[in-house]
Formats: C-alpha cells, structure tokens, sequence
C-alpha cells in the first residue's frame, strides 16, 4: 500500500496507471490541498463505498480522479488526463469562482 501525506493507494493499481495513463499516485497528494476542485459522487453503481470523481489541476494538467474517503486521507482508485469537455467546465467553472 503506497501512501502520501493526504492519500494512500493500492501499489497494483499505481502500476497500471502509471503504464497506461502515465499518472502516478504519489504525484496526486497534492490534489487534495485545499485547492479548487469540482467532485460529485459516483452512483453509478454500488460499490460497496462511497465514491467521487474530482477534477483537479495538478502541475497544471486537468486530471480526473477517482477516490474515496479513508478516514484522514483519500484512497486513490484511478487517475487520468481530462477530457476536452471536463477540461472547458472545469475552467468555466473556476472562473466562475
């Protein structure tokens, strides 16, 4: 299990992320630093936990990542780059303030 001050992950799952989207979890800790994000539950099934996806610029990249609450800390489940639609209401969305 890999951990940051704010997450912690599955090293498995890291590895396939980093393989497949080239994102790694150690590098997301800061996504949960208080900075502006835009997250919703994800209900789109029942996983047993409750879930959110988030959108968040990380060394400025819009991400979307996929967590859930781990009593102080976020498990990071899946991360990746995001689409051109997340990206332009992520924006909108900032400037709205």
């Amino acid at each position: 299990m890999g951990e940051g001050e704010r997450t912690v992950w599955d090293d498995l799952k890291n590895e396939a992320n980093i393989r497949l989207r080239a994102i790694d979890f150690l590098d997301l800790d800061e996504a949960f630093d208080g900075r502006f994000v835009l997250s919703r539950e994800d209900e789109r099934r029942d996983y047993g936990e409750q879930r959110f996806n988030m959108l968040v610029e990380v060394q400025g990249i819009v991400l979307n990542v996929t967590f859930t609450p781990r009593g102080d800390r976020q498990r990071i489940i899946s991360a990746r780059v995001a689409s051109r639609k997340e990206r332009r209401l992520y924006h909108a969305r900032r400037q709205d303030g």
